[in-house]
């Protein structure tokens, strides 16, 4: 997120130097915070280079699905391929074979109910498919986007996925084709085996769910910058640990709210499936090798631009600098300007 001083609030106090010019220190605050008071004197900081990253957060629940899900064939035929019990299986990849024709994990939480096509009408089920064709690859070349409308970018996509992944070849997926789940799962059984014949809608595979799922509800205004593949960090209660996460699905929510759902990349062995309340941080977006320095060293000048004041010997200067990128949470911000340097020592409010 660019520089937003709607955020950065505070109070401006006015100073004049030797050259005429009038500047202000900004004492910031992060968002929602009460503003602070101007504390006396100054401390030295100094410029440092690396990356910097916005950062939105907020509260959330964990859940899982111990119960096992059944997936079954949607055609009568003979199982030609099955995976090992325990084995995980994620987006993009086989669940199981029928007659050798392959079914596919793809996540969503729509059920598969038709299939998908030219002239379909649009649907949840059709956006689902839209962000897991983006998030596989299989989709920006051909202008695709995730809006529901199954489009010829939706045709063109999809006649890339079906080859790739085995499928018949074609513009549309038959039904019973893809199979959407939440999430990443684990074959917790085999009911049948290799060479066994199904009947349509018999179950060839019995699911549990191998990620947990973390649910937010955030405001539009913060999840402007949040999309499919966001990394994040999730602080569980139990047991006490943080945990890498991305974002996998985001949908408006009956609260007007978006909801974001991420799974647990490296979930710990002991994780409780039961609901728990989390903590998550989204990486929305960073910069790296960005010139780096505490918002509370940014001074404002009655023009509307910023500088950083610098002593060379016993004199106070200001270098003019460009405000970029903003860490509101940890207080830093993104400058770049002529005459910066890394470990130059700067001025903010003590």
């Amino acid at each position: 997120m660019k520089v937003r001083w709607g955020w950065v609030a505070g109070i401006l106090v006015i100073v004049a130097v030797a050259s005429g010019t009038a500047v202000a220190f900004i004492v910031a605050s992060r968002p929602a915070a009460p503003v602070g008071t101007l504390t006396s004197g100054l401390t030295t900081v100094h410029v440092r280079k690396g990356t910097l990253t916005d950062k939105v957060t907020g509260g959330g629940t964990l859940s899982g699905s111990p119960v096992p899900i059944a997936a079954g064939a949607q055609a009568a035929g003979v199982v030609t391929g099955l995976p090992s019990v325990g084995s995980v299986v994620s987006q993009g990849q086989i669940l199981y074979r029928v007659d050798n024709q392959p079914v596919v994990l793809l996540y969503g939480s729509t059920p598969v109910y038709r299939a998908f096509g030219p002239g379909m009408t649009s649907g949840p089920d059709v956006v689902q498919l839209e962000q897991d064709l983006l998030q596989l690859g299989f989709g920006q070349v051909f202008g695709l986007v995730a809006n529901g409308d199954f489009n010829f970018a939706d045709e063109q996509a999809v006649r890339a996925f079906t080859k790739a992944e085995g499928l018949t070849y074609g513009d549309q997926l038959a039904l019973g084709t893809v199979l959407f789940e939440p999430g990443p799962v684990v074959i917790a059984a085999d009911p049948v085996t290799l060479g066994d014949s199904v009947a349509a809608g018999g179950t060839v595979v019995s699911l549990d769910m191998g990620t947990p799922l973390v649910t937010v509800d955030l405001a539009p205004a913060q999840a402007a910058g949040i999309a499919a593949g966001t990394p994040a960090v999730v602080k569980l209660s139990s047991p006490p640990e943080m945990v890498t996460a991305k974002v996998m699905t985001r949908v408006a929510s009956t609260s007007a709210n978006v909801k974001i759902q991420l799974t647990l990349l490296k979930p710990p062995a002991q994780l409780s499936l039961s609901s728990q309340s989390v903590f998550v941080q989204f990486d929305v977006e960073s910069v790296r090798e960005a010139y780096i320095v505490p918002i509370g060293a940014l001074v404002a000048t009655l023009g509307g631009d910023y500088a950083l004041q610098v002593e060379k010997g016993r004199r106070r200067t200001f270098i003019p600098v460009r405000v970029g990128l903003l860490d509101n949470i940890d207080g830093l911000a993104q400058v770049s300007g002529p005459g910066l340097k890394v470990g130059e020592a700067v001025e903010a409010p003590a």
